[in-house]
């Protein structure tokens, strides 16, 4: 499916605001909210291209540009603490 046609199947199934309903887990009796005042976010159009997400481009990225060592790392995504932690 495309995104627009994807975003029309959604729309199918979400109410007058364009909300999908809450999921089946929210009425687990050990769910740990309240049902009532529960929303899920209006659906939004696709948007294309994608915007750029922060930190993509390595220039730009607050992980990288800190210097810190990432605790772990591929040639595609980079894992760095944001704090003080004891994953090192």
């Amino acid at each position: 499916m495309s995104p627009e046609e994807f975003y029309a199947y959604a729309m199918q199934a979400a109410d007058a605001e364009g909300r999908l309903p809450l999921c089946r887990m929210t009425g687990w009796e050990v769910f740990p909210f309240e049902q009532a005042g529960l929303r899920v976010v209006p659906l939004a159009r696709p948007v294309l291209p994608e915007p750029g997400r922060a930190g993509e481009n390595a220039a730009d990225c607050p992980a990288c540009a800190a210097g810190r060592a990432p605790v772990w790392s591929d040639e595609h995504w980079r894992l760095s603490p944001l704090g003080p932690s004891g994953a090192r």
